[in-house]
């Protein structure tokens, strides 16, 4: 690609950077089509012919960067129905902020040697978190007025 498109020798200038990306993509299409360029450029040209040969399927990322893009590019060219899966969309934005500790007994937990739970007041107490309740209902601490800014 550089020889033939006369790119410099620094991989990092944004000019050839442009330019080499997009003369892949334009290779990938006049070999695949669309939206099989789409495929090979996000899995890779051998990985694509390994799944046209049929003994390998496309990984995730792929089937859903394709389903994604393919749309926007048009590609009328499709040789046979292409099923896709949709990857879920950052699933940490729905992961809790704090880890917080099981309500369940592990299996490493002491059992006490009079077979009693181990639930009595005692046990109670030492799970007693008062003391470290937040004084406000949000994630962060309300400002005193008495204080400076």
């Amino acid at each position: 690609l550089r020889v033939r498109h006369r790119l410099g020798s620094d991989p990092y200038d944004p000019r050839d950077n442009i330019l080499a990306g997009v003369a892949y993509l334009r290779e990938m299409h006049d070999r695949y089509g669309s939206p099989g360029f789409l495929a090979a450029y996000n899995a890779g040209p051998g990985r694509y012919e390994e799944y046209l040969a049929g003994p390998r399927s496309l990984p995730a990322e792929t089937r859903a960067y394709v389903a994604a893009l393919a749309p926007l590019v048009g590609g009328e060219d499709i040789a046979g129905p292409v099923t896709v899966a949709t990857a879920e969309p950052l699933p940490w934005t729905r992961a809790p902020l704090f880890v917080t500790r099981a309500d369940y007994a592990s299996a490493a937990d002491p059992v006490p040697s009079d077979g009693r739970s181990g639930d009595t007041a005692d046990a109670v107490g030492a799970r007693d978190v008062s003391a470290i309740t937040p004084r406000s209902s949000g994630l962060f601490v309300a400002r005193s007025s008495a204080g400076a800014p």
